[in-house]
């Protein structure tokens, strides 16, 4: 009865884990900060009595919620090694070298702008834009109002766009 109840966890959890990673790497910035708090997260479920975790209506929003609030705490205690994000985006080739070059330095700028963005406003971004959130669930584990989260990734997006457009016509 365990064992099938430890399988039905596993197969769960490894249909999450990389969600969890993505947000945790989001956060923490280093991947080997992100790989080490996504562990914890999974171990800290797998140490939860059965009961507990069947007692969640949703274990994968509990879970980036768990990962998200544990990335959160090891920032405040200043335990996090933040590390530049140079692995995130990542461009398709092209024809030319020139192009390349051209679309490497955009990506560059745009993972800048985006790392420069509140710890709220970076989540937001990230769980829509990377993970493919609904509303509802961005509303739901960022625990603001689902009209909130549109009027935030509007902002977003604008604010995003607005400097990246004086990075290209003023060269900064």
């Amino acid at each position: 009865m365990q064992l099938t109840a430890d399988k039905q966890f596993l197969d769960q959890i490894q249909g999450i884990r990389d969600r969890v990673f993505r947000v945790a790497k989001r956060i923490l910035i280093s991947k080997e900060e992100a790989e080490d708090a996504t562990q914890e997260v999974i171990l800290k479920l797998w140490n939860m009595e059965e009961s507990n975790r069947k007692s969640f209506n949703n274990l994968e929003a509990y879970t980036i919620t768990m990962a998200k609030n544990y990335c959160l705490d090891r920032i405040k205690s200043k335990q996090a090694q933040v590390l530049s994000l140079n692995e995130q985006f990542q461009s398709q080739p092209s024809p030319s070298l020139q192009k390349q070059i051209e679309v490497s330095n955009e990506m560059e700028w745009v993972v800048k702008l985006i790392d420069q963005l509140p710890e709220r406003e970076r989540m937001i971004l990230q769980l829509r834009e990377i993970e493919q959130y609904e509303f509802d669930q961005i509303a739901s584990l960022m625990e603001i109002p689902e009209g909130t989260v549109r009027v935030y990734l509007s902002r977003i997006r604008k604010k995003i766009k607005k400097q990246f457009i004086e990075i290209q016509s003023h060269g900064i």
